[in-house]
């Protein structure tokens, strides 16, 4: 029997640059390897820049590469081979379907394709000031174009499917809540030894895995540990953070300074999956701030690892952690997070963490899109 072949468009991916997006849409193709894809070959269609980046996925018969003309690295380029080129290059290849993992479904030149396509978020609408005035134009009319000409929409919780209903008045069942899969080997852990470079102990620190965007509420916890410094609190420990950076590192370490918080508050550069598990692993606790999220993969990457968790309910926070973790009621309170992290914070329990876990695991997600495009025949 002839395989059906579905494109899946990876050239926006630019490795190691866009944080969750890419961590997400890996895990799904990871997921692919792992089920009975029912007779379905996955297209990927990739930029120049990023191919090496996902040539391991050559081995498995479920995929075919394309190499497309065109560079992750060069938004305007993408744009334009997007939609003068990427229709063509489908209908050459007899495919009618694709799934698109973020919110650039083409605009133009690919009638007569059906496409899924994910939305993560609607961030420039509700933190417009993050962008150009062009850009948050071009996103919401990306967002609308999505949600108008797509077959279907993924969002990626509740929350946010919701949200696209507030703002777009799409009807319910073009939508359908997808999890993202989350993928965490705890055995692929640096050695201990490690943390020396930073210059904490193993249980003496605190960890947060973030941007360093406004709505990530950095400066809260900043705050706190400014606060617990001021008690002379045995709760007070370093904060390491990493991230993938932002617009308002100027003014968080303009706040650490003004808190006297210098060297107490370590920005590693980028770490590896091996790196990260082992400062999971160690923390005291790891704290997650944020009030805007579509999902919200770190939480419960550090409640696999098996540490205490201390976070907000915001947006979807608590709809994906399974209401697990342990909340502040007030996100944005300095003296109640500092209040929280001078008590014993309590770890769930280990058959609760193991179902959600199962939950968002890269087969069960990945079964889930293959249910799905079989509907779209």
């Amino acid at each position: 029997m002839k395989k059906r072949k579905i494109a899946v468009d990876l050239t926006w991916v630019r490795h190691n640059k866009v944080g969750g997006t890419e961590s997400c849409v890996r895990n799904l193709l990871d997921g692919f390897t792992q089920i009975n894809t029912k007779g379905m070959t996955f297209v990927l269609l990739l930029a120049e820049d990023n191919a090496e980046s996902f040539s391991r996925y050559r081995i498995s018969g479920n995929f075919e590469l394309r190499i497309c003309d065109v560079k992750s690295e060069n938004p305007k380029e993408r744009l334009l081979w997007q939609n003068l080129k990427m229709g063509k290059m489908l209908r050459s290849l007899d495919i009618g379907l694709c799934l698109e993992p973020v919110y650039g479904k083409p605009f133009w030149g690919t009638r007569g394709i059906k496409f899924i396509t994910v939305i993560h978020d609607l961030q420039a609408i509700h933190y417009p000031q993050y962008f150009s005035r062009g850009r948050t134009a071009w996103m919401k009319a990306s967002w609308k174009n999505a949600v108008n000409t797509s077959e279907m929409i993924i969002a990626i919780s509740e929350y946010v499917k919701q949200d696209i209903r507030e703002v777009y008045g799409v009807r319910e069942d073009k939508i359908q809540v997808i999890y993202d899969a989350v993928v965490l080997d705890r055995d692929n852990c640096s050695a201990d030894s490690g943390l020396e470079k930073y210059g904490v102990e193993k249980g003496r620190y605190y960890y947060t895995v973030s941007s360093l965007l406004p709505h990530k509420n950095l400066k809260t916890v900043i705050l706190a540990l400014g606060e617990l410094k001021r008690r002379k609190s045995p709760a007070f420990y370093p904060l390491l953070v990493s991230g993938v950076g932002g617009k308002n590192r100027d003014q968080l370490e303009l706040l650490i300074r003004e808190k006297g918080l210098q060297g107490d508050i370590i920005f590693t550069p980028f770490v590896e999956d091996a790196e990260r598990n082992m400062l999971y692993k160690n923390c005291k606790v790891f704290l997650f701030s944020s009030i805007f999220e579509g999902f919200g993969m770190p939480p419960i990457e550090a409640m696999a690892m098996g540490v205490p968790v201390l976070t907000t309910k915001c947006t979807s926070l608590g709809e994906v952690t399974g209401e697990l973790l342990n909340y502040v009621r007030k996100p944005q309170d300095e003296k109640e997070w500092a209040d929280r992290l001078e008590k014993e914070l309590r770890l769930p329990e280990e058959p609760l963490v193991k179902q959600l876990l199962g939950r968002y695991a890269c087969a069960a997600v990945a079964k889930q899109y293959i249910d799905l495009l079989e509907t779209l025949e």
